[in-house]
């Protein structure tokens, strides 16, 4: 029997784990009336995406030939040229959607429960689909993240696999000894645990999971008896 490792590193997702999802929509209900066939066709493209990339065929490696392969969709979708669909897709959904975060706040126990994990030693960092550099910010959580990573930068979306083996290998750390922390069941429990990874759900039950938590505190310490049993 191979034996339990420990917990070296936990990583976040941030939309809907590290702040409630619905803050963000309320936030974002202008640009949904002044362009609701836009965000319409690109909640579908992302959908697209990520069926098209469960093929072997699949060819984005970069950001850029995400945004490409994006915007290709998007103007077929809309009816419209693949330049203009690239310059609504980019101020929209990477310029103006993340200006939004500047009144949203985080979980109240979120700053508490990470800086009790970071304060035992493990690594913290966050994996989010769209670039989260600009929200951790934002959500005044960058002193406490030590890197974020994005995605889009390997040119998937989770729960690609590639996502997750790029982060591990900045982060220098092996799949076993890394926790990933989401709401999401297919994209931050079954992403990461098909690769090796353990998981911890925010939200009701998942049996998938390592862990299934409401509050933050209990996070928290489940990561530090974890740590503490291994020891």
């Amino acid at each position: 029997m191979q034996q339990k490792r420990r917990i070296r590193a936990v990583v976040f997702d941030v939309d809907g784990t590290l702040y409630p999802a619905h803050s963000l929509y309320m936030r974002c209900i202008d640009i949904l009336f002044a362009h609701p066939r836009v965000v319409a066709e690109f909640a579908s493209v992302r959908k697209k995406l990520r069926s098209l990339q469960k093929k072997d065929d699949y060819t984005p490696k970069s950001r850029e030939d995400l945004h490409r392969l994006q915007a290709s969709l998007m103007a077929r979708g809309l009816g419209i040229g693949q330049t203009q669909a690239r310059e609504l897709m980019e101020q929209l959904f990477y310029i103006e959607l993340p200006k939004r975060f500047a009144l949203i706040r985080p979980y109240p126990e979120v700053r508490a429960a990470i800086e009790k994990i970071r304060g035992s030693g493990i690594r913290v960092a966050a994996l989010s689909d769209l670039p989260p550099q600009e929200k951790i910010a934002a959500l005044g959580l960058s002193d406490i993240f030590e890197s974020s990573f994005c995605a889009e930068d390997a040119g998937v979306l989770k729960p690609h696999p590639r996502a997750f083996r790029d982060m591990a290998a900045v982060l220098g750390i092996d799949f076993p000894e890394i926790l990933y922390v989401g709401n999401n069941t297919a994209y931050d429990i079954d992403g990461p645990k098909r690769v090796g990874m353990r998981a911890a759900r925010r939200g009701r039950r998942y049996p998938v999971a390592d862990f299934s938590f409401s509050l933050w505190e209990e996070l928290a310490d489940w990561v530090l008896a974890d740590i503490g049993g291994l020891q």
